[in-house]
């Protein structure tokens, strides 16, 4: 298994969150590029869809922040970061993105609004993982 030390988990998950922002932000970005008229309000549907991810994921930062702080061990395995029940959310979360890109009734609009959401809060929570690794290895972690 691929074992890290265990201080810089923060800041793994931290870049993987944020890179994975980034890219399903800039896939909502491309469906916005593809629309002939985009109507105003898209954009505020994009604002709620990321002041959701961004509560939501405010909640997720918190408790695998704890968790992987909690833990003792100099080197750590980074698949120990998440419990079974956030890998099977990380799944499904994963599954429903990609089936929701392959049905064709699924608008190009919902894609760009949806994503253009979703993207800034898994970016933003990329950020809070990466902060609290700064505070962290600030305060001697």
């Amino acid at each position: 298994m691929l074992r890290i030390p265990t201080r810089y988990l923060l800041l793994v998950n931290g870049l993987l969150w944020t890179a994975i922002g980034i890219k399903i932000a800039l896939i909502g970005v491309d469906y916005y590029g593809r629309l002939a008229d985009i109507p105003w309000w898209y954009y505020g549907l994009s604002v709620v869809v990321f002041a959701g991810f961004w509560f939501m994921f405010t909640g997720v930062v918190r408790k695998y922040s704890e968790r992987i702080m909690g833990m003792t061990a100099p080197r750590t395995s980074i698949f120990r970061t998440f419990s079974v029940k956030g890998y099977l959310i990380i799944a499904f979360m994963i599954t429903l993105g990609i089936t929701l890109k392959r049905i064709p009734q699924v608008p190009d609009s919902f894609i760009a609004w949806f994503y253009c959401g979703l993207g800034p809060g898994l970016l933003s929570a990329g950020i809070r993982f990466i902060l609290r690794w700064w505070k962290a290895i600030g305060d001697g972690a």
